[in-house]
């Protein structure tokens, strides 16, 4: 299974305030999760999850202070050489199916200049060489199962969705709208930060200007997009937001 006209843009930038004294030394990014079998930083989930969909070809947008991310995608066989004399087989098994991907796959590392989801996505502009891009936010951990063929955002129902992009669905299943974190949301279908575009939306992102946080927000960019271009809305029944410590906290008791 290949996407070879495809390439993945990871955000793992954002300075993850709320969980400081942990992001002061160690990205939000590196929080480990549940792959079914043993726990992985989240981003590593991620990178498996559309490493096993067929995605070879990788941008992941860090900031300066991101050094253990790009230390996690190093590969270092004698630590797989020490774990096996030890006799921990199962962990080297883990770490060796992990660099044997790493080696199979495109990785390229840039660092973010402009703020915002958006900002992160638009950061990755120059190195980004295929007809599409397919956006994932690390932060959050949904249920993947196929990569669309065409323009299309994830999306799934919350309870809270005034803390997220809240999209308005058309009658075929397209965005009409989406908008950013609304006082009063018209529906509770939310944006999960997973999206697969045409490379036109670097354009659209580019022609935003900064929110009164100075952030370049991602959802505006797609709304504008869907009005000259069908985006197709996947939805996802399982779902887990680790972009906050009582979040985080929710996705272990669901685990």
């Amino acid at each position: 299974m290949s996407n070879s006209n495809i390439q993945a843009v990871l955000t793992a930038a954002g300075y993850a305030t709320r969980f400081t004294p942990w992001s002061y030394v160690m990205p939000k990014e590196m929080l480990p999760v549940y792959n079914g079998s043993f726990f992985v930083p989240a981003i590593q989930y991620v990178f498996e999850q559309l490493y096993d969909l067929g995605l070879r070809d990788f941008v992941i947008v860090i900031r300066k202070n991101k050094d253990a991310i790009i230390n996690h995608f190093s590969i270092d066989w004698s630590y797989v050489n020490m774990l096996t004399k030890k006799e921990k087989y199962k962990e080297a098994e883990r770490l060796a199916g992990l660099f044997k991907k790493i080696e199979d796959s495109r990785i390229q590392f840039v660092t973010q200049k402009y703020e915002g989801f958006g900002g992160a996505v638009l950061s990755a502009k120059d190195v980004v060489d295929k007809d599409k891009v397919f956006i994932a936010a690390p932060d959050m951990i949904i249920d993947l199962k196929y990569i669309p063929k065409d323009n299309a955002i994830f999306v799934s129902y919350s309870n809270e969705p005034q803390k997220y992009g809240v999209v308005q669905i058309s009658t075929d299943f397209r965005v009409a709208e989406i908008i950013e974190k609304p006082t009063y949301p018209i529906t509770h279908y939310i944006f999960l930060g997973y999206a697969l575009l045409s490379t036109r939306i670097f354009d659209y992102i580019n022609s935003l200007k900064p929110d009164k946080n100075g952030e370049i927000q991602l959802t505006p960019a797609i709304s504008n997009f869907a009005q000259n271009y069908e985006v197709k809305v996947e939805f996802v029944d399982k779902w887990f937001d680790i972009g906050t410590p009582d979040s985080y906290l929710e996705y272990f008791k669901g685990l």
